[in-house]
């Protein structure tokens, strides 16, 4: 299982350390952290269950954020349906953005933020595949927006850090 937390970057104020991150799931025998940008691979038989635990946990850090859940299975399958963008295109990153909808609201797709530097391309009940631009200093900012279309929280991952965690899932035995 992965758990992809929102807003966390370890060791960071606000954020758990790796060692308390992976404590929080019971140890190095069953979870891993993946990066520094609270993404986790772990193993339980109630996977909803260990990470509402750990949410716990991670509050005596003064982490108050949430994390979704998925099977290693679907962020595999995101990643091989997610089309690359045109190289014509100039994108800066492709990104996956992970919560939970109970419906899915009507939207047009694809569909550019305000400020032309996001653009939703996909989106069902628990994921959403996007391309942001980064003319400036600052790139698109796809979980804001993402989180004023659906309100409900959400958190996101660049295309290649989602290869590269599933790369390492199948190194680590996942």
């Amino acid at each position: 299982m992965v758990a992809l937390f929102r807003n966390l970057n370890l060791g960071h104020i606000g954020s758990p350390t790796k060692e308390q991150l992976v404590g929080a799931f019971g140890g190095n025998g069953v979870a891993r952290s993946f990066q520094t940008n609270g993404t986790i691979l772990f193993a339980s038989e109630k996977p909803r269950a260990a990470v509402r635990q750990a949410l716990l946990s991670l509050r005596e850090s003064g982490y108050t954020h949430i994390a979704v859940v998925r099977p290693l299975a679907e962020i595999e399958w995101v990643v091989q349906v997610t089309p690359l963008p045109d190289p014509g295109e100039d994108v800066y990153r492709s990104m996956i953005s992970f919560f939970d909808l109970k419906s899915l609201p009507t939207i047009e797709l694809p569909l550019r933020s305000r400020d032309q530097l996001v653009e939703l391309r996909s989106l069902d009940e628990r994921s959403a595949a996007s391309v942001c631009w980064k003319p400036r200093n600052t790139a698109g900012d796809v979980t804001g927006l993402l989180e004023t279309l659906l309100q409900v929280p959400v958190t996101t991952r660049s295309l290649g850090t989602l290869q590269r965690l599933v790369a390492a899932a199948h190194r680590f035995g996942f």
